[in-house]
């Protein structure tokens, strides 16, 4: 039975904020705008803790006994729901790739090109993915995909390590993975940074993890509307202050105010309409995030081969609509509707993936496992 998803609509809408503001970011860094959402690639950060926070709400139940999930039968799931946009963005960039090395008559490296497509499409690195296809990044066609990578590995290392308690496994994971972070940074979408990734990934994923394992325990006044309110000021704040923050405050966003903005946020009511509107950026949050890289380079190099000049005052807003129109055709032409067909063809009867009951102020909410990103 679907329950009241207005509940967690705040969630919806703090993901759909965050996904909107890395694509402001990198829009202005590769168009040169300095200064622009400067420090929001900090959203990644919170995508992780609201993936482990919304994953145990999901699986909590169906990590062990008689109703228990396997291994394959989770990691099917996972990849039913990251997958198929992944696999629209991969061809959208290599078939920009293709047509940008023959219309510039540049000698594209079939092989390598082929390469990095078979290794997007199982979200695996390209380590040494030569110039001409898009390299160094480790994800040549779609940048960004760098964190989906890890996104898959951290999900695959918490269900493998599901039979050992969580309450005790999370806070040491936690312990282990934050002065990794603090000590060499965010990692990044390169070779020299790469790996660097896996403690930011798992300190907020396993924060997440806390947050529902230890819900209870949480302090009322941590979880009242006024929380959530404080905490989405501070991160629009912090999100778009126009220089790059030191080290110290990434760590407090990361340990403190992204936790605080997922707890308070999965127990603040909205009004309706507010509900509707921010479930809707939830909805699009994921693919926004995964095509607007490949979306960029489409319009972008149109618009140079048309123009020869760089306007960014035309160039965001004509980027930035066109990667929300795509996004929404999508998800509404493509991700859904393969998402729904995979899963009954696997024996889901045709019923929604619904999660376990949470008790929220009072009320049991049922969690649709399309809120996963």
């Amino acid at each position: 039975m679907e329950g009241p998803r207005h509940h967690y609509a705040a969630l919806d809408g703090v993901r759909g904020f965050a996904a909107l503001s890395v694509m402001i970011y990198h829009l202005g860094h590769w168009l040169g705008v300095p200064g622009l959402a400067v420090n929001s690639g900090l959203a990644v950060d919170l995508f992780f803790c609201l993936s482990g926070y919304v994953l145990s709400l999901s699986y909590g139940q169906r990590m062990k006994g008689p109703k228990a999930l396997s291994t394959g039968q989770f990691f099917y799931r996972r990849l039913v729901r990251l997958m198929p946009v992944i696999i629209v963005a991969t061809a959208i960039g290599a078939i920009y790739v293709m047509a940008r090395g023959y219309l510039n008559g540049a000698l594209i490296p079939h092989g390598a090109l082929f390469l990095a497509v078979i290794l997007a499409l199982t979200n695996l690195p390209y380590l040494d993915a030569p110039h001409a296809i898009g390299g160094p990044q480790v994800f040549p066609l779609n940048g960004p995909q760098y964190s989906l990578f890890l996104e898959l590995f951290i999900n695959l290392f918490w269900w493998l390590t599901r039979r050992m308690d969580q309450r005790y496994l999370a806070p040491v994971l936690i312990v282990l993975c934050i002065p990794a972070l603090y000590m060499y940074g965010l990692g990044g979408d390169i070779p020299g940074t790469f790996w660097i990734g896996l403690p930011r990934v798992g300190a907020s994923f396993f924060i997440g993890v806390a947050l529902y394992r230890f819900a209870p325990v949480v302090p009322p006044f941590l979880t009242r509307p006024y929380m959530f309110v404080l905490c989405m000021g501070g991160m629009v704040f912090l999100f778009f202050w126009p220089a790059e923050i030191p080290r110290g405050v990434v760590m407090i966003w990361i340990v403190l105010f992204s936790p605080l903005l997922v707890i308070s946020g999965a127990r603040v009511r909205l009004s309706p309409g507010l509900a509707r509107l921010s479930l809707w950026g939830g909805e699009i949050s994921y693919p926004l995030y995964a095509l607007h890289y490949p979306v960029f380079c489409w319009v972008n190099g149109l618009f140079q081969a048309m123009t020869h000049k760089r306007m960014p005052g035309v160039e965001m807003p004509l980027i930035g609509i066109l990667a929300v129109l795509v996004s929404f055709a999508v998800l509404k032409g493509i991700d859904e509707p393969v998402r729904a067909f995979l899963s009954r063809r696997r024996g889901h009867d045709g019923k929604p993936m619904v999660g376990p009951s949470y008790p929220v102020t009072g009320a049991a909410v049922s969690t649709p496992l399309r809120t996963e990103r």
